[in-house]
């Protein structure tokens, strides 16, 4: 008796849950599908045509895309060197950031001495507020007083004076890539460790048994395992290729060469007011970047082959 009244009891929340699931999951996707047709289905398609609109000029008009190519070759314009400080940020970002969240998770994942404690200091920039991190550094980068980053500068150069790190066309990008390369690590080796940390033990015990040494078991035996989550980073980092910079508006406001593409747009719009040449900017970046990425996304999974375990 009292099994089929538990069976009854089952069947009605069945069919209760049967007559409320659709309802609730068109609830729950709700949400998504509303935020992604408002905040980048809307906002991505307007920026599209805004590119083709110009003040004063009826119907669409290419004129927002000749004036920025002209841009290019004026002697006074700030969109080249936009351009090669954005392509600084990308490069060390994937050359020096990367490889370096890689080694750092390598000697976190082999229990180093106070490896616990490198852990934390390495992931803390990420988890901390980026204006606190910025007063933070700009307090290391100070003059007046001396911070510890300007004694360093100018112990390793050998300068009578203290430099001027934000303050001097000659420091002040390379001051910011150094920013970038300091608060870049935390996330990546979370990923980094995060998939070292799934590789059976038998796997590195074989390793240490065939007298593989660290450089070997990283480069022979942790890499080729982890290769989907290195593809990952390494995808994501070329799809925001065009998006690298750091936060130029909190150090230098662009000022001492220091603009960068996207920093360069958000000037364009929030200062200036000027919608739709941003708009066919972005639009011709997007434009040369979407190949890269996806030629990229291509010769990454041809380098290696997800790992399985």
């Amino acid at each position: 008796m009292q099994t089929s009244n538990l069976m009854e009891q089952a069947k009605k929340r069945n069919k209760f849950w049967k007559r409320h699931q659709t309802p609730f999951i068109v609830g729950m996707l709700s949400v998504a599908v509303i935020n992604f047709a408002v905040f980048w289905l809307y906002v991505n398609f307007s920026s599209i045509l805004m590119a083709f609109e110009s003040p004063g000029v009826d119907g669409f008009t290419l004129i927002n895309f000749e004036n920025a190519f002209k841009e290019f070759t004026m002697a006074d314009s700030v969109l080249p060197n936009a351009l090669v400080n954005t392509l600084k940020c990308f490069i060390v970002a994937l050359c020096i950031t990367t490889p370096a969240s890689l080694f750092c998770s390598y000697f976190l994942f082999k229990k180093i001495a106070l490896y616990k404690f490198f852990r934390i200091v390495f992931f803390l920039p990420s988890i901390i507020n980026v204006v606190v991190m910025t007063c933070l550094f700009s307090y290391m980068a100070s003059v007046n007083p001396e911070g510890i980053l300007t004694i360093i500068v100018q112990g390793i150069l050998g300068l009578d004076e203290p430099p001027i790190l934000f303050g001097d066309s000659r420091y002040a990008m390379n001051t910011i890539i150094l920013y970038n390369i300091w608060t870049g690590l935390g996330v990546n080796i979370i990923l980094f460790s995060g998939a070292m940390a799934r590789i059976p033990e038998d796997v590195i015990e074989y390793g240490r048994l065939e007298g593989l040494g660290f450089t070997r078991e990283l480069l022979q035996v942790v890499a080729p395992m982890i290769w989907p989550t290195i593809s990952t980073v390494l995808t994501l980092a070329i799809v925001g290729l065009f998006n690298s910079s750091g936060p130029i508006l909190f150090f230098t406001k662009g000022a001492f060469d220091t603009y960068t593409i996207s920093y360069w747009i958000f000037d364009q719009v929030y200062h200036r007011g000027v919608y739709e040449y941003a708009s066919a900017v972005g639009l011709i970046f997007t434009f040369i970047g979407l190949p890269i990425a996806l030629l990229a996304k291509w010769g990454l999974g041809k380098v290696g082959t997800d790992v399985e375990y």
